[in-house]
């Protein structure tokens, strides 16, 4: 599963997204609230209120990475933790 450069640079990155998505990659860029709040990380960003309501196209594509990234995080580290508990023992 490879993830658009949109998604990690959506202030940069228009030309790889078909042209519905480059039309709300477009506005998302003028949005200045929103800029700044991408200093604080792509995930943060996505995950702001307004994305759904003002970018609907682009929210159900980057929920998808957004959902699958940290829950892939999640496992390896639960199982680092089982895995260092038998070691203990």
């Amino acid at each position: 599963m490879e993830i658009p450069p949109w998604i990690i640079t959506p202030l940069d990155e228009t030309e790889e997204a078909n042209v519905v998505l480059q039309e709300e990659l477009l506005e998302l860029s003028t949005n200045e609230e929103l800029k700044a709040k991408f200093k604080k990380g792509y995930q943060t960003f996505w995950l702001q209120a307004e994305i759904p309501e003002k970018y609907p196209g682009l929210w159900e594509i980057a929920k998808k990475f957004l959902i699958a990234l940290p829950s892939s995080y999640l496992v390896e580290r639960s199982f680092s933790a089982v895995t260092k508990k038998k070691g203990a023992h």
